[in-house]
């Protein structure tokens, strides 16, 4: 089993945020261009939340041999998640660091069976990577409630800034994101270019949104975050943007008006008529550099997403 397998199913297990874990945050590398995090915390106790779960192979024999081995069940335990990388490159394993609830006892003898093995200890705690692999992976267990994995030259240096040796996210970055993880569930900013981002995606972004990317509006883009909140009626969706000039900041609310006219202009098709009609309501300003869009999407709508037919919005939780 190839070690970057073992470690995401052990880390990533599900992918479901309060303020983030600042512990988490302290062991960012401080040239992340990008962070992105998962409170599976407060999003398990919210409808969609429960349905992102559910979707995971709970009867699947492979994941409930994981759970059995480690005593690890992502659906009870994971905590959060947070992902940092330092480019767009999806060739490079991000940082991954895991709060949850560890059997390190159990987690350690799964390693064994799996082919992983401590390579050496660094400020007291094990790395660990597969022997004789060319893999460029590596994992720590730093406690029963955190765990990092990535490339070896990032978990190495995650661990050395935990021991009080090496630079911190940046003030700038690190207040950005505290502010993203308060109220949203899901949530990401970057620094890295808008097309640098298109192009990492397979295939790139499709039609006119592809071509707009390049656009002077988008390279103008110093910033962008983006964060999911799921709530009792509705899903909702925040993404904001910082320019380098006034102008550019308006030019991307052009082009948000733009596309948000294309897709009403197709809003008869069944597939397109929940966004449609989300776009309807859609919050968009501009101040100053920066432009903010807010949508909401019906849980129902979302509803479909997971079951393939429509039901009834859950009632409200008093």
């Amino acid at each position: 089993m190839r070690l970057q397998s073992v470690v995401l199913s052990l880390l990533l297990s599900a992918s479901a945020a309060f303020s983030a874990d600042s512990a988490l945050l302290n062991l960012v590398m401080p040239e992340a261009r990008m962070v992105a995090g998962i409170d599976v915390e407060r999003a398990r106790n919210s409808y969609l939340g429960k349905k992102m779960l559910e979707q995971m192979e709970s009867k699947d024999s492979d994941f409930a041999k994981f759970v059995a081995m480690t005593g690890f069940d992502p659906r009870r335990d994971l905590r959060e998640v947070i992902m940092a990388a330092p480019d767009a490159n999806t060739k490079n394993s991000p940082l991954i660091l895991v709060r949850g609830v560890f059997d390190q006892s159990r987690i350690n003898g799964f390693l064994k069976v799996a082919g992983v093995a401590t390579s050496e200890n660094l400020g007291g705690i094990d790395f660990y990577t597969k022997a004789n692999s060319k893999e460029d992976m590596g994992f720590a267990l730093i406690d029963s409630s955190l765990a990092l994995a990535g490339s070896k030259d990032m978990v190495r240096a995650a661990l050395k800034r935990r021991a009080g040796s090496g630079s911190a996210l940046t003030a700038g970055t690190y207040a950005k994101v505290q502010s993203m993880s308060r109220s949203n569930d899901i949530w990401m900013v970057t620094s890295i270019p808008v097309a640098e981002l298109s192009n990492a995606v397979p295939g790139g972004a499709p039609g006119p949104a592809g071509g707009m990317m390049g656009g002077d509006a988008f390279k103008g883009i110093e910033q962008a975050a983006m964060g999911v909140r799921f709530g009792g009626e509705t899903m909702d969706l925040t993404a904001e943007t910082v320019s380098k000039t006034e102008k550019d900041a308006t030019g991307i609310a052009d082009i948000v008006r733009f596309l948000s006219t294309m897709v009403q202009m197709n809003r008869d098709k069944p597939e397109v008529k929940p966004l449609a009609t989300a776009l309807d309501a859609m919050k968009l300003t501009t101040d100053a550099r920066t432009t903010t869009l807010m949508i909401s999407l019906p849980v129902a709508e979302m509803d479909k997403v997971f079951n393939g037919n429509p039901k009834k919005t859950p009632a409200k939780k008093i």
